[in-house]
């Protein structure tokens, strides 16, 4: 049987840097400058669906997936650069009018200016945004140390509902709030980064990331970054209510683009901050230990990841 060749993401993402020099984390950090970098694109077919999304809600999403990466390194975002791949579609004047709208502010209500970027002719819609902020002592996925708490902000498992809720293999009534709910996070989730601020001001946080990818794929790069394992209690994951009629578990621990922050931090924090819910979900151990999923003791295994972009 031949094997297949292609790379996940993070294994080509390897290929593009020196063996010394690999970047892990989503934003760069000048320390010289003082500055913070981020950039981040999203593409019809693959984060979004024209037929799902309005051009209003595609210009938050673009703004809030790049915002998100900001939160997560505890900077502050101050302008942006965007490169704008316009298919024919999106070309019109009705479609283009409201996410220009929708783009300006989104970033105005962050304090960003857009500073420049490009234009260019594509046969599918292809946006990229580029970040730049201020940041004193950013916070990275290495950062973390064995017997740290592990947290997360508040819950997962709408975005994959929504997705669910988009393709019609689940229906829900509308009358139901879980349903408007799981879609806006699907959609158009929004970024921690008031939350991030709080943290920053009040804790020690050692290691940081956005849940961009879902659990069980961004817990392991968070315990490989920072050179630890994790012990993970499967009972302390905060899922939404009303949500177990229609997601399984798995499903929750594998949703993808929820935007909330997963840390390390050596300190017991609230279980509220910033009218945002906090859950500490497990702690750092023994890198030989992995990353281990325990409930009521027993080591559970999930073969269910979300989605993958190779």
């Amino acid at each position: 049987m031949k094997e297949n060749s292609n790379l996940k993401e993070s294994e080509i993402i390897r290929t593009l840097y020196s063996p010394e020099n690999v970047q892990t984390d989503d934003c760069y950090f000048d320390a010289q400058e003082g500055r913070i970098y981020t950039t981040d694109t999203i593409c019809e077919g693959t984060h979004f669906r024209i037929d799902w999304s309005g051009p209003s809600e595609i210009a938050r999403k673009l703004v809030e997936v790049n915002v998100s990466d900001i939160a997560a390194a505890g900077g502050v975002p101050t302008k942006a650069f965007f490169n704008f791949g316009l298919s024919p579609f999106c070309s019109r004047k009705e479609w283009l009018l409201p996410f220009a709208a929708s783009l300006r502010d989104r970033l105005s209500s962050y304090g960003i200016s857009l500073c420049g970027g490009d234009t260019y002719r594509s046969s599918s819609l292809n946006l990229t945004l580029t970040l730049v902020g201020t940041a004193t002592f950013p916070w990275k996925r290495s950062g973390g140390n064995k017997g740290e708490f592990l947290y997360l902000s508040g819950s997962v498992g709408l975005s994959r509902l929504g997705y669910k809720i988009l393709k019609q293999s689940v229906v829900i009534p509308e009358s139901e709030s879980v349903r408007s709910a799981a879609l806006e996070r699907h959609l158009s989730p929004t970024a921690r980064l008031g939350l991030a601020s709080e943290l920053r001001k009040k804790f020690r946080i050692s290691a940081c990331m956005d849940l961009t990818d879902g659990l069980l794929q961004d817990l392991p790069k968070l315990a490989a970054s920072s050179g630890v394992g994790l012990r993970i209690d499967l009972g302390t994951i905060p899922l939404p209510k009303n949500v177990s009629p229609f997601l399984r578990l798995e499903e929750a621990l594998g949703s993808g683009e929820e935007l909330e922050l997963l840390f390390l931090s050596p300190d017991l924090l609230p279980n509220t901050l910033d009218e945002i819910p906090i859950t500490k979900i497990g702690e750092a151990v023994d890198p030989d230990a992995g990353v281990v999923f325990l409930d009521a003791e027993i080591e559970r295994n999930f073969s269910d990841l979300g989605f993958e972009h190779f």
